[in-house]
C-alpha cells in the first residue's frame, strides 16, 4: 500500500491519503476554504449532505440521518449505471462542531436488530486554520487484509471525490450567501 498518496496539485485545498504499511487504517486530510460551522451542518444535515457524498457521477436518492449517539445513518448512492450501493451506520460520538464518529452497521439496526461487531469505524474531526477548515478522517478497519481489499475496491478514491463534490458546493453556498 502506498504510505502517501497526494491529490490537488499545491493549491491550499490539497488532499492527502495515507495506507500505513503497520496498521488497518486509511488516513485522508483535506482543507476547505470555509467555516468549520458550515462544513460541520454539510456533514450532518441531509439537506447539504445529498450534495456532495459519493464519488463523481453518484447521487444520493436516500439520506437518512438520526444524528445522535445510538442513531443510524442511512445513505444510497446510485451511480450513472443505475446500480445504487446503499449502507447504514451508527453514530458513537458527536461532538458539535468538531467531530463525529460512525461504525458500519446493518441495514436492520434502524428497526431495533442489535450491532454485531463492526467491520469498520470512521472518525471525522474538523478543525479550525483561520478562514479555513481542515478535514481529518480516519477509518479503522478490522484488519490490514479488510483495509486493502477496501482501498481496492476504491474507497479512498470515493471519499476523496467527495471532498472535492464538498469543495464546490461550498463554493455554490458561499456564492449564494454573497448575492
Amino acid at each position: 500500500m502506498s504510505a502517501d498518496t497526494s491529490t490537488g496539485g499545491s493549491e491550499p485545498n490539497l488532499a492527502t491519503v495515507e495506507t500505513p504499511a503497520d496498521e488497518a487504517v486509511i488516513r485522508i486530510r483535506r482543507s476547505f476554504a470555509a467555516p468549520r460551522a458550515l462544513v460541520w451542518r454539510c456533514y450532518t444535515d441531509p439537506v447539504h449532505l445529498v450534495h456532495f457524498w459519493g464519488p463523481h457521477g453518484a447521487t444520493n436518492p436516500v439520506c437518512d440521518l438520526d444524528l445522535r449517539v445510538g442513531g443510524h445513518w442511512r445513505q444510497v448512492m446510485r451511480f450513472p449505471s443505475g446500480n445504487e450501493y446503499g449502507y447504514t451506520s451508527a453514530y458513537l460520538e458527536i461532538t458539535p462542531p468538531e467531530r463525529l464518529v460512525w461504525r458500519d452497521a446493518p441495514d436492520s439496526y434502524r428497526f431495533g436488530d442489535p450491532l454485531p461487531p463492526a467491520g469498520m469505524v470512521t472518525e471525522l474531526t474538523l478543525a479550525e486554520d483561520g478562514s479555513r477548515t481542515l478535514l481529518s478522517v480516519i477509518v479503522r478497519f478490522t484488519s490490514l487484509a479488510a483495509r486493502d481489499e477496501s482501498v481496492t475496491r476504491g474507497f479512498a478514491t470515493t471519499v476523496l471525490e467527495g471532498s472535492e463534490k464538498l469543495d464546490a458546493y461550498l463554493e455554490t453556498l458561499a456564492a449564494d450567501a454573497a448575492r
